[in-house]
């Protein structure tokens, strides 16, 4: 069964347009879907990035506001420190002067410079972290080192040993240069090997006592109190409707943030609500590339519960070993997103219901110009298949002014041309057919004559071609005359006897048209004949419209010419064609005919050479040496007696001669009957089979049966002496080779004729390999003398049935 049913041809443009119209309507329908949806997606993408945009710009601009203050900042407070320690060094310079215009007089150097030191050693200021320093600007010796009195009574070059680097031969340089001077250098502690702390320091040369006093301060110092300013207004600075700013060191600790719980925390355990680290991005993206970027994630604000889009900026402030960053929420670019999609859905829902009702009304009239054009269609197919189911019966064509289509019009034209064709290939497969025929025939009219043979071929010549007469003429050996053998008028019932003088030769200028074709060597086409005043028209004696003359050569020369004429139609190459098979086939057949039959004749001129030799032979044995020999038999007879007293062991010894000489009596008496049967003469094939009989069984020691049905007096004296030498070549072959146990010879006469089995079942073979054998051949010669038919049959399992059949008749 069937899943689907199969739809008619005149359906399919139906079926075909709606399948079309429908995969149309999908295809533009997706198309424009995806056409809207892009443009959709690209208004959305626009306004994404417009937004993030604003955003970006933003962010970065809030982010580098930060770090213009904290630069800003550095260089106030720089400018401050330096302020502050040159007040702190004018007010120890101070000092020193007021102590050395009191005690001078009083007072050694050593002792001033001692007291000096001890007033200034406990001074501090900036919470303790700043102090003073004293060194001879001869001699490089540090006198006194506040913070660090590791460094007292140091040299210069103790004090670069020490430092790695000559402050002491810096700071005298300065001196002697402009006698004040701020310098910035690393120090190295004793107690932090190691490390070095970037110091400010302030020097003035104090000339009374060949000093010069410094202030100095850390510089990492500085820097905190500074970091914690700057943190402290961080932590307070607000931007747009939401930004905030905060701030973390490089190893992810929050130093600065809005939400002071964070504050202390590590930035990567900030997760947003759909567990991104968005902590972690901000790290990663502050510790490579540029070391800033943006970052983009999502939180659930509080007072509402909802998730909202939030962008962050974050850049490293590598001074500080820092990282600023800004955030912001984008609800301004979601609320602008969601207006978009409302009015995204509005338009399409409007162009959408637009589309289907077009649509409809265009499928509506689509579909029914193409049910119209399909049952046009249908009376078209219709038309065709009322034609090609009567066009096997009949000769039925097709009216093109009934159809509708111009492709419908062309296909009426190649079915005409079908139907024409069909009927001339019917016609030449029909005459092919008779020609097979005519050849079949004529192989099986072995007892015809050569006149009714050529009757036969031209009839059925004339039957092919669809004339109404026709000829078929003879050409002798010199091209000189024709004969003409045969003429046949269609129409009759019988084939007319030739007249006067058309079955005389004539010369072939007189020839008319089988004349005209020889001389011409080649077949004479004339569709258009016109036949003159005086025109030779022979053989035929009516009207002649059109005719066709073809010869036929044999080893280069014109044998037979064959004619017709008055056909309907056109002669063409077909007929020629046609006729040139036949003639060819029938020659052939002439000549296996005239040269089986010139066979047959030295055959038996062969056979009868060969009998009457064979005779002369079997004579001279029977008479001259058979004679001779019984003679001899009877003189030793005669001695034998003789000698049978009076030697009696030579007379024992002359009838051992005696035997001998019988003996080839016997042999010579076979050898003349096998030469000349002149048994089979005298008594009759019967009576010779049955001699034979008893040979054989002597000689072989085999069961012999023997079979005779009917009389002699139908056989012939030269047939029964034919059949004798069969049916003994036929015995001793199977006797000598075969080895038979039984052999039967089986002969049935009568008034039809006769037939001879010879059966054995000694050894057969496959095939015929004795057929090749000179008893073979000797026994088909036989056969055919007598115009009887030898079959042989055998097989390899064993067993040979030899068949002689004739009608006897000589």
């Amino acid at each position: 069964m069937q899943l689907f049913r199969k739809i008619s041809l005149s359906s399919a443009p139906f079926y075909a347009s709606l399948v079309v119209i429908t995969s149309l309507a999908v295809f533009i329908g997706i198309f424009w879907a995806i056409n809207e949806y892009q443009a959709y997606q690209e208004s959305i993408e626009n306004i994404k990035y417009n937004y993030r945009h604003q955003y970006e710009v933003r962010l970065q601009e809030e982010v580098a506001n930060v770090v213009e203050l904290i630069k800003y900042r550095r260089r106030q407070n720089e400018l401050q420190v330096e302020m502050d320690i040159r007040e702190r060094v004018q007010a120890a310079y101070t000092i020193a002067s007021h102590n050395y215009r009191l005690y001078k007089d009083e007072k050694s150097l050593e002792e001033l410079r001692s007291k000096i030191i001890e007033l200034l050693r406990p001074m501090r200021w900036n919470n303790g972290r700043g102090y003073y320093f004293l060194g001879q600007v001869k001699t490089g010796v540090i006198d006194l080192f506040a913070e660090e009195p590791f460094f007292e009574g140091k040299s210069a070059a103790d004090f670069q040993a020490i430092t790695g680097q000559d402050v002491i031969g810096d700071i005298v340089k300065i001196i002697r240069d402009k006698e004040a001077g701020l310098y910035r250098y690393n120090l190295i502690k004793p107690s932090f090997a190691g490390k070095s702390f970037p110091k400010i320091a302030f020097v003035k040369y104090f000339p009374p006592l060949d000093w010069f006093i410094g202030a100095g301060i850390y510089h990492e110092d500085l820097e905190e109190s500074l970091q914690r300013e700057v943190l402290s207004r961080i932590r307070n600075i607000q931007f747009g409707k939401d930004g905030e700013v905060f701030c973390f060191r490089s190893d992810g600790t929050i130093l600065s943030n809005r939400d002071e719980r964070l504050i202390g925390r590590s930035v990567k355990d900030l997760v947003d609500n759909k567990g991104v680290k968005f902590g972690e991005a901000f790290l990663q993206t502050a510790a490579t590339g540029e070391r800033s970027g943006y970052v983009h994630y999502s939180v659930l604000r509080s007072s509402t519960g909802d998730s909202h889009q939030k962008l962050g900026f974050v850049q490293a402030y590598q001074d500080w070993d820092w990282v600023l960053g800004t955030t912001m929420f984008m609800d301004a670019m979601e609320q602008t997103i969601a207006a978009e999609t409302e009015t995204y859905q509005r338009i399409n829902f409007r162009n959408v219901f637009a589309f289907l009702v077009l649509f409809a009304i265009a499928v509506f009239f689509l579909l029914l110009s193409t049910f119209l054009y399909s049952l046009k269609i249908k009376q078209g197919i219709s038309l065709f298949t009322n034609f090609f189911r009567e066009a096997a019966d009949s000769n039925v064509k097709i009216v093109n002014e009934s159809t509708v289509f111009r492709e419908f019009e062309d296909l009426g034209r190649l079915a005409n041309r079908m139907v024409e064709d069909r009927i001339k290939n019917e016609i030449l497969l029909h005459r092919d057919e008779l020609r097979l025929d005519t050849l079949l025939r004529l192989g099986m009219m072995e007892k015809k004559s050569l006149q009714e043979k050529y009757d036969f071929i031209l009839r059925r010549i004339v039957q092919i071609t669809r004339s109404e007469e026709g000829y078929l003429a003879l050409v002798n050996g010199t091209q000189s005359r024709i004969t003409l053998c045969s003429y046949i008028i269609f129409n009759e019932q019988d084939i007319p006897r030739l007249e006067g003088d058309l079955d005389l030769p004539r010369p072939i200028a007189r020839g008319g048209f089988p004349g005209q074709a020889v001389l011409r060597k080649t077949a004479v086409i004339a569709n258009d004949f016109d036949a003159g005043a005086g025109a030779d028209l022979y053989p035929y004696r009516s009207k002649i419209t059109r005719h066709l003359d073809v010869p036929i050569y044999n080893d280069g020369r014109i044998v037979v010419v064959a004619g017709v004429c008055n056909n309907h139609e056109n002669y063409d190459n077909s007929d020629i064609r046609q006729m040139t098979m036949v003639l060819e086939g029938m020659w052939l057949h002439v000549l296996k005919k005239c040269a089986e039959e010139e066979l047959a004749r030295l055959e038996r001129q062969i056979i009868a050479v060969s009998e009457e030799e064979r005779s002369n032979i079997g004579r001279d044995l029977h008479d001259d040496l058979g004679s001779h020999l019984t003679g001899v038999e009877l003189l030793s007879k005669a001695l034998q007696q003789h000698l049978r007293d009076e030697a009696p062991e030579r007379a024992e010894q002359l009838g051992t001669i005696r035997n001998l000489i019988r003996d080839a009596i016997e042999k010579t008496r076979r050898l003349s009957q096998g030469l000349y049967p002149v048994h089979v003469i005298e008594y009759g094939l019967e009576a010779a089979i049955e001699e034979l009989v008893v040979e054989v069984e002597k000689m072989f020691r085999v069961n012999f049966d023997l079979s005779w049905e009917g009389g002699e007096k139908q056989l012939g004296k030269n047939t029964a002496i034919n059949l004798h030498y069969i049916i003994r070549e036929a015995v001793f072959n199977a006797a000598r080779h075969g080895k038979p146990k039984n052999i039967g010879v089986y002969v049935r006469v009568d008034d039809n004729g006769f037939s001879v089995k010879i059966v054995d079942d000694g050894i057969g073979f496959d095939g015929t390999p004795a057929a090749k054998g000179m008893g073979f051949h000797t026994m088909q010669y036989r056969a055919k003398a007598i115009g009887a038919t030898l079959s042989i049959q055998s097989a390899k399992e064993g067993g040979t049935v030899i068949s002689v059949s004739g009608e006897g008749i000589e």
